[in-house]
């Protein structure tokens, strides 16, 4: 599977699918950095090393799936159907655009992220009104965004040299 492959789900699509998921789920759960307006976790770390290495298909599926379930799994149930959608496209879109070169992945998350920073802000203006959602959640999510961005690329490179044939 390569970073550029089409929307396949064959069985090595579904088991990276799985693995990455899980790895997403926890990365959500047990990384809580406190960043004054909220949390940070290494979710999006996972989704998009897991889109850079095996592309849109398990970018998509493990990043909205395995946040889902950690939203589910710790309590919040109701943003379970924001993240399986924003986290899903968001992981599609960046593992469909990356390719080998830091500049077409730093394109792919510039054009990914937004999906679920919007999604996101949407959720929360609708939820709690518009002024928290930009002053609370909007800098949130960004900030995941660029973290995400810049430990998902480094770990992307060790992974590539340690597995490379799982791609």
């Amino acid at each position: 599977m390569e970073a550029d492959s089409r929307f396949d789900l064959d069985a090595t699509a579904v088991a990276f699918s799985a693995v990455v998921g899980a790895a997403v789920a926890v990365a959500t759960l047990f990384t809580r950095i406190p960043v004054g307006i909220g949390y940070l976790n290494f979710g999006e770390v996972i989704i998009y090393t897991g889109a850079f290495l095996f592309g849109g298909t398990v970018g998509g599926l493990s990043g909205g799936i395995g946040a889902a379930a950690a939203d589910v799994v710790s309590g919040y149930v109701f943003f379970a159907p924001v993240t399986l959608i924003a986290k899903g496209t968001e992981g599609y879109v960046v593992g469909r655009l990356a390719g080998d070169s830091l500049k077409s992945k730093a394109i792919a998350v510039a054009v990914g992220a937004p999906f679920m920073i919007v999604a996101y802000v949407l959720a929360v203006a609708y939820l709690e009104g518009v002024p928290l959602a930009l002053a609370k959640e909007l800098p949130v999510d960004i900030l995941q965004a660029v973290v995400g961005f810049a430990i998902a690329v480094p770990l992307t490179k060790v992974l590539e040299d340690r597995i490379p044939e799982l791609r």
